[in-house]
């Protein structure tokens, strides 16, 4: 090819136009998500406490979400988010926001409550101990971390320590029959308190519950087996204190074993 034919190709080449872009690259990007805006915060939180007053606790969640992305400092729509999570059945996404209530107010015994109840429904003893004895540090005057921490600490063997709580949680809240009946368990188990315990025995059969008398009565018998009759006479006289109606003829064999003790001691 001649230089004449071989420049006018070149410059044939530079003139052609580029290739056009794809159409993809032509759409408009999205634009970014808005940052949270703390204003409408409370906006969503009384939304969603109008729907969870209802009984809409589905619909609620959402709000209640978006509040604390708006806020997170605003501490009652976390305790507002976990609480409708429970009632959802999202434990673990219920104890997230009660470690958000936390992150928001450090001191807020009612989140250690919270997660500590959880934790004791997934079985986390440790963690529910943990947590209860939390609440109860901020909340001294409060019934249920003392309740629930005797409970626990008996299913534990720490007698001494459940005694302690139960006796917290009686004293606030005298009639809670379940309070006085782990009290009594305890006081029973550790000793030292015969006549409190006898009173809180004879309450539970007077609720209708027997089994202080059978208690005592098997306790008699092993402490006789054993040579302890001294201890065994103790323990059936509390079989008798206990029961309003001992003098019944369904009570007869308890009558007949303590006769039994006494003559051994004779």
């Amino acid at each position: 090819m001649g230089l004449p034919l071989l420049l006018l190709a070149l410059a044939g080449c530079a003139a052609a136009p580029a290739p056009a872009p794809p159409m993809e690259s032509l759409a408009a990007a999205p634009p970014e998500a808005a940052p949270p805006d703390p204003s409408q915060a409370i906006a969503r939180f009384n939304e969603g406490q109008e729907l969870a007053r209802r009984g809409d606790h589905a619909s609620a969640e959402p709000l209640f979400a978006q509040a604390v992305r708006a806020n997170p400092r605003l501490h009652p729509a976390h305790h507002a988010l976990a609480e409708a999570r429970e009632r959802l059945g999202r434990k673990k996404e219920a104890a997230e926001a009660y470690r958000g209530a936390l992150r928001a107010k450090p001191g807020d015994a009612q989140a250690h409550v919270g997660l500590a109840r959880l934790a004791e429904e997934a079985g986390q003893l440790e963690a529910a101990l943990y947590h209860f004895d939390e609440a109860a540090r901020l909340l001294p005057e409060a019934f249920l971390p003392h309740f629930r921490l005797g409970f626990l600490r008996m299913r534990r063997g720490q007698v001494d320590a459940a005694v302690a709580h139960l006796k917290e949680a009686v004293r606030l809240d005298p009639a809670h029959p379940a309070a006085r009946y782990w009290l009594w368990r305890g006081l029973a188990r550790r000793g030292g308190a015969d006549d409190y315990e006898v009173e809180l025995g004879r309450q539970i059969v007077e609720a209708g519950n027997e089994e202080p008398i059978g208690f005592y009565q098997g306790l008699a018998a092993l402490q006789f087996r054993e040579g302890r009759a001294a201890e065994a006479l103790r323990s059936i006289r509390k079989a008798v204190d206990v029961n309003p109606a001992w003098r019944e003829r369904k009570w007869r064999g308890v009558i007949e074993d303590m006769e039994r003790y006494r003559r051994a001691l004779r």
